[in-house]
C-alpha cells in the first residue's frame, strides 16, 4: 500500500476540528501570560500612585470627564483626577466584570477616545497633553483586554494609536503597542482591520528602531507581541509581514552579538511571530528559509527557557510540513537537512531526544508533546528522513511515550507513529513491536473511541495500514478486538466521513466471505503481534475517499497543528 493512497483519507473535517483544537488554546494561554505581565506592570504603577477613589458613582465620573464647557485650570484638573480615577477603578476591578461591565457602558470609551484625538488635552502649567495620553491609553489597555463588544469600542482609536507608534515619544507608543495587541488578540474581524488600516508597518519600524537602544527594549518587546497577535489568524497572510520588512529586521535582530541583537524577552515574542508567519504561504516560508532563519534560531534551541523552546520548536515544525497535498518540494529538503545534520550528532535531534525522556515528558509535557509533534512532520517527508531518525534512536522514546506518557503527548505521538508506519512495511514491524507487547496495536483501537475527530482519522489510518500491509494483519486486528471497535466508528461517530470509512474496512476486510478461504491460524494468539516482513498490496478494489478539493487536513503547512500546551 502506498503512503499516498492512505493519506487520502485526511479530510475538511479533521482540519477544521484540529484548527479549532489549537485556536483554543492558543487564545487562551496567549491571553494569560499577556495578563501576568500586565498585572506585574499595574501593580508597579498602582504602588505610587497617590490617586484617591472618591467613591463618586461611575455616572458622575463620565459626566465630569465628558463636560468640556470650561477649559479653566480646574476645570482641567479635575477632568484629569477623574480620568486617573477610571483608571484605576478598571485596574483594581480587572475580575469584577459587573464594575467594569458598568464603566464600559457609561460611554466612557468614545469620551476617552475625543480626547486622544486632541492635540492637548488637558493641559496645563504643571501637566503635559503626554499625561493624559498616557492615562488614556492605560485605560484603552484595560478596556481591550476584556470581551469582544469592549474591545470593539477601542477600534475608532486605532488611527491615533498609530501615530503613537510611529511618533518620538516612546513612552506613548509602548502604551500605544499594548492597546494595539490586545485588539489584535480578541479576534480574526480585529486583526484584519488592523491590517487594513496599516498597522504592520508602523510596528515592524518601531521594532527595528528600539531594538538597536538599551532603553527602549520593553518597546520592542511590545512591538513584536502587537506582530504575533496580528499574525495569528489562519486568514492572515504573511504578505503584509513580509512586504513591510520584517525579514531583514528578524534577521538583524536574531543576530547574536549586533548591537541591535534583540533581547531574551524579545527573541520570545518574535519567535511566536515567526511560528505563524512561516505557518503561511509556501513563498514567504522559503523568503524566510533563505534568509538563513534555520542558522539564526538553532543557537537559540540550545537554551533552557521554556517560554523560547516552544515557539521555536512550532518553528521548525512549519519548516519540516509537507504541503497541502503532501508533497515535499525540492527547495524544502537542504533546509530540513541543515537541522538533521548528520543525524545522530546533530543538536537539534539531541534536543528533541531529551525532550522525549521520560523524567523530562513527565515535567515538560508540553515540550514532548512539540517535540512529537515536529517528529510527525518530518516522519511524512520521506523514508530517507525516517531511516535517520531511526538511527538516532527515536522509535524506543516515542513507543515508550505512547504507553506511559500524558494524554496530551500520547496524542501527538500517535501521529509521529503512524507516519513512520507508512513508510514501508518494515517501518511498521518495528512500531509493532514496540514496548515489546500488544501496547501500540491496541492503544491506536482505544483511541478509536476517542472524542477527537483527527485523533480518531489517524488511528483509523494506522489501523488500515496494518490491514492492508502486515501479514496477518487482518487476524491480528480480530483477535484484538479490532472489529468491534472499527463497529462503534460505524455506528457511534457523529463525523459522517469517519463512520463511512470505518464501515469501508469492515465490509472490506470483515464481510460476509471473511473466514471462508481464510489461511490456517499458525499459532498467532491474542496478545501476539506476528512480525512483519512483506509489503503486500492492497486488495483490488480497496475503498478510497476523494477528498482532494478538501480543505487541507493530515500534514498541511502549518494548517494540520495539534494541540500541544502552550506554555505560558
Amino acid at each position: 500500500m502506498t503512503r499516498s493512497s492512505l493519506k487520502k483519507h485526511d479530510s475538511a473535517v479533521e482540519s477544521r476540528a484540529l484548527k479549532a483544537r489549537r485556536d483554543r488554546v492558543t487564545t487562551q494561554v496567549r491571553k494569560d501570560k499577556r495578563r501576568q505581565a500586565v498585572q506585574t506592570k499595574r501593580r508597579r504603577l498602582m504602588s505610587t500612585d497617590d490617586t484617591q477613589l472618591t467613591g463618586r458613582d461611575i455616572s458622575e465620573l463620565v459626566a465630569i470627564l465628558a463636560d468640556a464647557s470650561s477649559a479653566s485650570v480646574d476645570a482641567h484638573q479635575e477632568r484629569f483626577n477623574v480620568l486617573r480615577e477610571i483608571r484605576v477603578l478598571l485596574s483594581t476591578h480587572e475580575h469584577d466584570y459587573d464594575v467594569i461591565e458598568k464603566i464600559i457602558e457609561s460611554g466612557i470609551v468614545p469620551i476617552m477616545v475625543n480626547l486622544l484625538n486632541s492635540a492637548s488635552p488637558l493641559a496645563s502649567a504643571t501637566r503635559t497633553g503626554g499625561e493624559v495620553y498616557r492615562e488614556i491609553l492605560w485605560c484603552l489597555t484595560n478596556i481591550a483586554s476584556g470581551q469582544y463588544e469592549h474591545t470593539k469600542l477601542v477600534l475608532p482609536a486605532v488611527p491615533r494609536l498609530l501615530q503613537f507608534i510611529e511618533g518620538a515619544n516612546n513612552t506613548l507608543a509602548e502604551h500605544a503597542a499594548w492597546v494595539l495587541g490586545n485588539i489584535a488578540a480578541d479576534c480574526e474581524e480585529f486583526r484584519q482591520q488592523l491590517i487594513a488600516n496599516g498597522a504592520v508597518v508602523p510596528l515592524i519600524k518601531q521594532l527595528a528602531a528600539s531594538s538597536s537602544s538599551s532603553e527602549n527594549r520593553e518597546l520592542a518587546k511590545n512591538c513584536a507581541w502587537a506582530l504575533s497577535n496580528i499574525a495569528r489568524g489562519h486568514e492572515t497572510s504573511a504578505q503584509a509581514f513580509v512586504d513591510g520588512g520584517i525579514i531583514p529586521v528578524v534577521t538583524v535582530g536574531l543576530t547574536q552579538g549586533s548591537p541591535q541583537s534583540f533581547t531574551e524577552e524579545t527573541v520570545v515574542e518574535v519567535a511566536w511571530l515567526l511560528s505563524f508567519l512561516t505557518a503561511r504561504e509556501e513563498l514567504y516560508l522559503k523568503a524566510f528559509l533563505d534568509s538563513h532563519l534555520v542558522d539564526l534560531l538553532l543557537p537559540y534551541f540550545a537554551t533552557s527557557n521554556e517560554l523560547l523552546l516552544t515557539p521555536i520548536l512550532r518553528v521548525f515544525g512549519n519548516i519540516c510540513c509537507g504541503s497541502f497535498d503532501h508533497h515535499t518540494d525540492e527547495w524544502q529538503l537542504p533546509y530540513v537537512h541543515a537541522l538533521l545534520g548528520n543525524g545522530s550528532d546533530s543538536p537539534f535531534l539531541a534536543k528533541l531526544r531529551e525532550f522525549l525522556q521520560p523524567d523530562v515528558a513527565a515535567s515538560h509535557a508540553h515540550l514532548a508533546s512539540e517535540s512529537a509533534w515536529v517528529l510527525s512532520n518530518l516522519a511524512a517527508l520521506d523514508s530517507d528522513v525516517v531511516q535517520v531518525l531511526l538511527q538516532a534512536g527515536f522509535l524506543p522514546l516515542l513507543g515508550r511515550q505512547f504507553k506511559d506518557g500524558s494524554f496530551e503527548v500520547r496524542r501527538e505521538v500517535a501521529f509521529a507513529l503512524t507516519n513512520i508506519a507508512l513508510t514501508s512495511a518494515a517501518h511498521l514491524d518495528q512500531v509493532l513491536a514496540l514496548n515489546g507487547d500488544d501496547s501500540i496495536l491496541t492503544g491506536f483501537l482505544q483511541y478509536l473511541n476517542a472524542a477527537d475527530v483527527a485523533l480518531v482519522g489517524n488511528s483509523l489510518r494506522f489501523i488500515e495500514n496494518v490491514l492492508r500491509v502486515a501479514p496477518r494483519g487482518v487476524h491480528v486486528i480480530e483477535v484484538h478486538e479490532g472489529i468491534d471497535a472499527l463497529e462503534s466508528v460505524q455506528f457511534q461517530s457523529g463525523e459522517e466521513h469517519l463512520s463511512q470509512w470505518a464501515a469501508a474496512l469492515v465490509n472490506e476486510f470483515y464481510g460476509e466471505n471473511y473466514g471462508v478461504n481464510s489461511p490456517v491460524n499458525t499459532g498467532a494468539a491474542g496478545g501476539f503481534v506476528p512480525s512483519l516482513s512483506v509489503l503486500q498490496p492492497p486488495p483490488s478494489g480497496g475503498v478510497q475517499f476523494n477528498l482532494d478539493q478538501a480543505a487541507p487536513g493530515g500534514r498541511g503547512r502549518g494548517a494540520h497543528m495539534t494541540t500541544p500546551a502552550w506554555k505560558k
